[in-house]
């Protein structure tokens, strides 16, 4: 009889700690969400990349990761000097290409943000080259 209160009281107590154990594994949901697009307009050598992060955590070493161009454009690109830092929550940064672009025609643009937290975003863009003068509309 003694070992079926036992085991009774201690089935209790399991099921009253169980909850509060559980409590702090799904208290903290906030994670950093990063919007970005390439600006418009006529620029010269550079793409300018607007970044937000839209979520409610900071994002940590925001960086491009990737970009590539197809069209008859030479450039550089290295991921290595790409980086914003880190981006609070609603903050905004304009991150340019580390690499100078030049060329003649139509090309299309895509790129990748990324931070520590593993989240990132891809934008892309069309526009118009003329040597180092380039129009995204």
């Amino acid at each position: 009889m003694k070992k079926i209160a036992v085991i009774t009281l201690c089935f209790m107590i399991m099921l009253f700690l169980a909850p509060i154990a559980t409590a702090d594994d799904t208290g903290n949901t906030s994670s950093p969400e990063l919007e970005t697009y390439i600006l418009t307009g006529v620029d010269t050598w550079l793409i300018k990349i607007h970044v937000r992060n839209t979520g409610d955590a900071t994002a940590h070493n925001v960086t491009l990761t990737e970009l590539n161009i197809v069209g008859p454009v030479i450039f550089n690109f290295q991921t290595s000097m790409m980086g914003a830092g880190d981006l609070e929550p609603g903050e905004m940064t304009i991150l340019d290409t580390n690499s100078l672009l030049i060329g003649f025609g139509g090309f299309t643009i895509s790129m990748t943000v990324s931070c520590d937290e593993g989240v990132s975003s891809t934008s892309s863009a069309t526009g118009l080259i003329f040597g180092p003068l380039i129009f995204i509309p």
